[in-house]
């Protein structure tokens, strides 16, 4: 009875959803060109899907002109695309918008043009993100780069762990700023930024972040220390 206990408990501890460490993230990006390190930090930064970083668009992109990182460390983008159509609104650190910007106003512009000269009929997607041949980054296409950068880095994983770490470092923060301000409700708040429909689906989160308090807490200085005053 012990030992099918015992059994019956490492497997669910297995299936539990692990953060990404500092050193992992690093060698992540690290075998991720352009544009798809630029989709992995959006997913880090505000734990977005694969379908919906497939969706953004340009027209979508905050401007951030005239505003200050200071005053404004996080810039609101509400979601046209999301799962199950539930209206859902990411905040990216504004310097994070800034550098996918220039990546609209210079590598994505010079694609485009590239492009032009090499088909007349080339009309560029609304999609923000391009493939290499000047078309919108699939699902599929975007599930197999990640899968060979993981592979790469010697890293089990996929683009989803890019969104489990985002809500265990988010989670970890909004605790912290609950425990000074008692009217916040970390899981209902981290339900909402990552569009679950059940609190329920959030709320395994809530284990994840007492088995790795380390790794989380690196991770926080990483994608908030610069950005967010006091985040740590």
């Amino acid at each position: 009875m012990v030992t099918t206990a015992n059994v019956l408990t490492v497997a669910e501890f297995e299936r539990l959803p692990r953060p990404l460490r500092v050193d992992q993230l690093a060698r992540l990006f690290a075998h991720l060109a352009m544009p798809y390190r630029l989709m992995a930090e959006w997913a880090i930064a505000t734990g977005m899907r694969r379908m919906e970083l497939c969706a953004l668009t340009v027209a979508q992109l905050p401007e951030t002109a005239g505003l200050d990182a200071a005053d404004h460390p996080l810039i609101g983008l509400p979601l046209a695309i999301t799962k199950g159509d539930r209206p859902r609104t990411v905040y990216p650190p504004i310097r994070l918008v800034d550098r996918t910007h220039w990546y609209v106003g210079e590598e994505r512009a010079a694609l485009v043009r590239r492009m032009h000269r090499t088909r007349s009929d080339y009309r560029p997607p609304s999609t923000l993100f391009l493939n290499r041949n000047g078309a919108a980054v699939t699902r599929a296409h975007l599930s197999a780069v990640f899968a060979a950068a993981f592979a790469a880095a010697e890293l089990d994983g996929t683009l989803h762990w890019l969104r489990h770490t985002f809500a265990m470092t988010m989670l970890a923060r909004l605790q912290a700023l609950a425990a000074e301000k008692p009217e916040i409700n970390p899981l209902k708040v981290l339900q909402i930024l990552l569009g679950h429909s059940s609190i329920h689906t959030t709320a395994i989160y809530l284990r994840c972040v007492e088995l790795h308090p380390h790794e989380i807490a690196e991770s926080i200085e990483y994608l908030y220390g610069e950005v967010v005053p006091d985040a740590v």
